[in-house]
């Protein structure tokens, strides 16, 4: 006796079960003598470096999503890993990051993400109760991170940059009172893209001395605005959490001139 199947059932069915068998079977077996990618990075003795983030994608073991009128679709599928940093000499650090995997789902490297924060917030100010560092991404394909803003700066083969980063304490008064800081840098959520990378070397030029601070309302009743105070002293009214970054820039540059 043969058993007659419905084509679509059957296909629907051989999906779930692939889908399933992924999800059971999706972890990361690096590639054997595989390709790696290098990461190196300056950082000065006032920051500290968080292990890197980096994020896998498969086209084999795809994950199920749903669009807003609840159609069924698959995505790449994703598997996350961390990687310590490795001390090179007292401001240097490197880790080894491999791009490929053996196993099942046949991984490859998306991108990777290096985060940097102010060692000891109390040494700026003691009062700082929430030390927002800045966060790096490095997208290596076609998929875009899970943090982006839609712009990158984009390069060809290995990424070798400089980063001027500015401190920013922000001072709330609603609800309490409480100083947060933060490391501001060009763009809000910095993100580079090269497909053919072998080698990332980041230098980070941290600029302590360039301290901005934005003061909030302390009577929002009396009409009063938030206000930057600048590096050279200037006040100004905003309406903006983060200074403009090319307003800093400017300012270390006269500063540099003197």
């Amino acid at each position: 006796m043969r058993f007659h199947y419905n084509k679509t059932i059957l296909s629907l069915a051989l999906s779930f079960f692939f889908l399933q068998g992924c999800a059971k079977n999706d972890q990361f077996l690096p590639l054997k003598d595989g390709e790696m990618l290098h990461f190196t990075a300056t950082i000065p003795d006032e920051l500290e470096a968080l292990p890197l983030y980096a994020m896998y994608r498969s086209e084999i073991c795809r994950k199920e999503s749903r669009t807003a009128n609840m159609k069924s679709y698959t995505v790449p599928g994703y598997h996350r890993e961390r990687y310590p940093l490795a001390i090179l000499s007292p401001n240097k650090i490197e880790a080894s990051i491999p791009k490929f995997d053996e196993g099942k789902c046949d991984w490859k490297l998306s991108n990777i993400v290096f985060e940097i924060k102010l060692k000891d917030p109390t040494k700026v100010d003691p009062l700082i109760s929430d030390n927002l560092g800045k966060k790096i991404t490095f997208v290596l394909d076609d998929n875009a991170p899970a943090a982006f803003d839609g712009g990158y700066e984009k390069r060809s083969g290995d990424i070798n940059e400089q980063l001027i980063l500015f401190p920013l304490i922000i001072e709330n008064f609603v609800g309490g009172h409480d100083k947060s800081f933060w490391l501001i840098a060009r763009y809000e959520t910095m993100t580079y893209k090269s497909k053919k990378s072998k080698n990332i070397n980041i230098n980070i030029d941290y600029k302590s001395n360039m301290k901005t601070y934005r003061i909030g309302i302390k009577k929002p009743d009396n009409g009063e605005s938030p206000k930057f105070i600048y590096p050279n002293g200037v006040q100004e009214k905003t309406n903006w959490l983060f200074p403009e970054y090319k307003k800093l820039v400017e300012i270390l540059e006269f500063n540099d001139k003197k």
